[in-house]
């Protein structure tokens, strides 16, 4: 990723005095030091990552101090709350019955439970995919593998050559994400300002495929909302099998066979049809802008079926009633300003993986 991290820091605004233009250089500056920052972490990531088929037999269960460590070769490994989730589950653990056991001092019992409903559930190995002494990844063998790095350069690369700029980087517990933004300010509503983008958003640990989505920026506030994948979802990788007397298989990199052409061909395809999708939803917000709202309250209902927590879904309320005439929400009582109430909120989010979902169900909104 070395020629896009590169390409990624030359971008140049020219100087003026309008306010618009010149938060969008503020925007930009930013936004080369994240996006230069997350590649040069996930550059390291890439080059420390080992992937490694694992007999459940050959893993044993260290549990202490309200923390969960898988035991390999008697060295300890870190989880991250995704990886724990996807042990647990993989387990038959409710993680609700593994907190308890924690609180309660059960440390043992629940080491014992691991241990027995692993070996029992997991007879056909396991894929992990550690970064250091961190698992960022409990896997099934039969888990399609991937290898973002070529993805994620040419993403960047054909942005760059339709004249976007970085705009944002994050490397979370399971995922990467990697946004661009075209250096041109939008009006699709008098008096509201937005910049549009694409991001590229992938996982190498499960639960994350990958996905070209399109990105809108609120210039005033900076409320941020993606979605609308432009690329359906795509799974990639290859399948490992484990030789019935192997416990433990470090897996190489050649073992990761992947069309990179292809896929990278692909992705340049998307990129170029991006400014076509653009146009779609400068429409969206037209439309949104004049959609007025009557129930918000089955919008706040059905954010709460799709999985936010009750206090995220009562910040939004809060932050969508506030009073008109602050500037940080477009007025009126419609979808574009309720879509900016759940993007503040995600603003104000610490969790990357939180602010990401946010922020999707932000862009969900307008695109419904």
């Amino acid at each position: 990723m070395e020629t896009a991290m590169n390409q990624a820091t030359e971008f140049e605004t020219t100087q003026t005095t309008d306010p618009r233009e010149a938060k969008l250089r503020e925007i930009v500056e930013k936004g080369k030091a994240s996006l230069q920052k997350t590649l040069e972490e996930i550059q390291h990531e890439f080059t420390i990552r080992e992937d490694m088929a694992v007999r459940p037999t050959a893993i044993d269960f260290l549990v202490q101090d309200h923390k969960i460590q898988p035991v390999i070769r008697d060295e300890a490994y870190d989880l991250t709350e995704h990886s724990q989730g996807q042990m647990l589950n993989r387990a038959g653990i409710p993680a609700q019955f593994a907190q308890k056991l924690m609180d309660l001092d059960e440390n043992e019992l629940l080491s014992r439970n691991l241990k027995r409903l692993t070996e029992r559930m997991e007879d056909g190995g396991i894929l992990l995919r550690r970064v250091g002494t961190t698992i960022k990844g409990w896997l099934s063998p039969a888990y399609k593998r991937m290898d973002a790095a070529p993805i994620m350069e040419a993403f960047i690369k054909r942005n760059m050559e339709k004249g976007f700029v970085p705009y944002r980087g994050m490397n979370t517990d399971y995922r990467y994400q990697v946004s661009m933004i075209q250096p041109r300010i939008w009006e699709p509503v008098p008096g509201e300002f937005v910049v549009f983008g694409t991001s590229l958003v992938t996982g190498d640990y499960g639960n994350q495929s990958l996905e070209i989505d399109l990105l809108m920026l609120r210039i005033v506030c900076l409320n941020l909302a993606i979605g609308h994948d432009l690329f359906r979802k795509i799974h990639l990788g290859s399948r490992f099998q484990m030789g019935e007397a192997d416990e433990i298989v470090p897996i190489s990199q050649k073992t990761i066979n992947l069309d990179t052409d292809t896929i990278s061909s692909a992705v340049t395809d998307v990129v170029d049809a991006s400014e076509t999708h653009i146009k779609l939803l400068e429409n969206k917000i037209q439309e949104a802008s004049g959609k007025e709202i009557r129930d918000p309250k089955s919008i706040y209902d059905s954010l709460r079926k799709r999985g936010l927590r009750k206090e995220t879904v009562e910040q939004i309320k809060t932050a969508y009633d506030l009073p008109q005439e602050v500037e940080i929400l477009p007025k009126g009582n419609n979808l574009w300003r309720l879509s900016n109430a759940i993007s503040l909120v995600a603003n104000g989010i610490e969790r990357p993986d939180e602010k990401v979902d946010l922020e999707k169900e932000a862009m969900n909104l307008l695109m419904a």
